[in-house]
């Protein structure tokens, strides 16, 4: 990029979209591929609970109120279960070696969850902390179709409005609930979510201005189709309630 017959560095490209359409900062759902499988990897004994790492390990963080016990898996694939705690001589109790041998650490593990608060992806079968510490109301439902990861979506939830930039139209037709499944976008990290180039900056989403003014326009427009397609489901409900709400009371 020139100005002036001077050549303008990365910063002041950074500087630049800043002025004219925001940091464009990234969301973090686009991040996570949710294509991956979790499987159960840990053993919290303070819980009495297996868990996955990558779902549920921070909330089995804790110094001094958990004791974390690592599971692998051997060649043939099957649970290896350690004689001591983690990085000391203490042996692993009996009655905490058995409770921990009862748990399916094979079997995958689909991230069937994401939690607004923690802005992680997660297999709600192997986490329960995000349901009761964060709130049902921060958890969205992904569900698979076509082989894409989707949410279920009104259109008129609070959280659409800050991850609009990274949900695609619904796909699927209307089965008349006014639910849409909305795709999550992913891409990998650093690349500009328009052109796929690399981004001046890494949590920003865009690599140029050009680039987030157009990002920004398909997110407008899409939101335009979903708000457009919600507003035929509430009239095509209100003509058929209608009648039969005066029906009623005829």
């Amino acid at each position: 990029m020139e100005s002036m017959g001077e050549e303008v560095g990365p910063a002041a490209v950074c500087q630049s979209m800043e002025e004219d359409v925001g940091p464009a900062m990234e969301e973090e759902p686009e991040r996570e591929d949710l294509s991956e499988t979790c499987r159960l990897d840990r053993y919290c004994a303070m819980c009495v609970r297996a868990f996955c790492s990558h779902c549920c390990a921070g909330h089995h963080s804790s110094p001094g109120c958990h004791d974390v016990i690592p599971v692998g898996r051997d060649a043939a694939g099957q649970p290896c279960f350690p004689t001591h705690y983690p990085g000391s001589t203490r042996p692993i109790p009996d009655f905490i070696a058995d409770r921990m041998g009862t748990a399916d650490y094979v079997t995958p593990l689909a991230r069937d969850a994401y939690c607004l608060n923690c802005m992680a992806a997660f297999c709600s079968s192997a986490c329960h902390h995000h349901h009761r510490d964060c709130g049902r109301d921060l958890i969205l439902r992904v569900e698979e179709r076509g082989g894409r990861p989707c949410v279920p979506c009104r259109g008129d939830e609070e959280w659409l409005a800050f991850l609009e930039s990274v949900v695609g139209d619904p796909v699927g037709e209307d089965d008349g609930s006014g639910m849409m499944l909305l795709p999550l976008l992913w891409r990998k990290p650093g690349a500009c979510f328009q052109c796929g180039g690399p981004v001046p900056r890494p949590l920003w989403s865009c690599c140029s201005p050009v680039c987030a003014t157009s990002h920004n326009r398909e997110v407008t427009l899409r939101r335009e189709r979903r708000d457009a397609r919600r507003a035929a489901h509430l009239l095509a409900k209100l003509h058929i309630d209608g009648p039969n709400q005066q029906a009623k009371y005829r």
